[in-house]
């Protein structure tokens, strides 16, 4: 039986990267097949922990969550590595940082997180307020940006290949990937479905769904008005 549930859920399908590895330049095809190649070890990874986690008991932690309405946020950078979360940048209450990705992760957390709670009366991501940390500047290149079961984890894209080669931004730019990603948490703590077949497909269209009304919601448009 195969069991996918707590896998990373990265935004970029891997067949998208499949093509580029077959139809892009040499440095467009070299940064997607590392992206294709680091994406398949964090899930390897994922599963041989979680196997090890069913095996053994361990008591529940301890975790201070945020009262109602009251964001925890922190955004971390990577720089270019791959250890998580990386070095503490921004936190919550912080003055905005000098670096665009680490405003925007954390502009973009807190927009997912008011409309979670302000119209749908859910404090945070697991509805306990559960504190929303991000990590920017994953690995160099890395074409991907990903919730892994516990944070949000943003690749920085193709921003050192020559703009005419450039496929990807930096994943933080856009609100709908953080809210996308960030609903893959509401999924995984309301549902923990399956990352297979039908139950994978629900999974993915929710964040969809949910991606679309965050940057709805932070526009302050209706639905006629927004870009469904």
């Amino acid at each position: 039986m195969h069991n996918h549930r707590c896998s990373i859920l990265c935004i970029t399908p891997p067949h998208m990267l499949h093509e580029i590895v077959r139809n892009g330049s040499a440095t467009q095809r070299d940064l997607a097949l590392r992206t294709i190649v680091t994406s398949e070890q964090i899930r390897g990874l994922r599963r041989v922990s979680n196997s090890l986690a069913s095996l053994v008991e361990t008591p529940a932690a301890s975790v201070a969550s945020a009262a109602p309405g009251n964001k925890q946020r922190a955004v971390y950078d990577a720089q270019n590595g791959s250890g998580l979360p990386g070095n503490l940048v921004r936190n919550e209450g912080d003055p905005p940082s000098t670096d665009p990705a680490v405003n925007e992760a954390y502009d973009g957390s807190g927009t997912t997180y008011d409309l979670y709670f302000n119209v749908y009366g859910r404090n945070s991501i697991d509805g306990s307020g559960l504190k929303l940390d991000s990590t920017v500047h994953y690995q160099k290149g890395y074409d991907n940006a990903f919730w892994d079961g516990k944070q949000m984890v943003y690749g920085d894209g193709d921003e050192d290949l020559p703009t005419a080669e450039r496929i990807f931004n930096r994943f933080t730019i856009s609100l709908d990937v953080i809210g996308h990603e960030l609903t893959h948490g509401v999924t995984q703590h309301e549902a923990n479905l399956a990352y297979w077949d039908q139950s994978g497909a629900l999974n993915e269209s929710l964040s969809d769904v949910f991606g679309s009304l965050v940057k709805q919601y932070q526009r302050g448009q209706t639905a006629s008005e927004a870009d469904w």
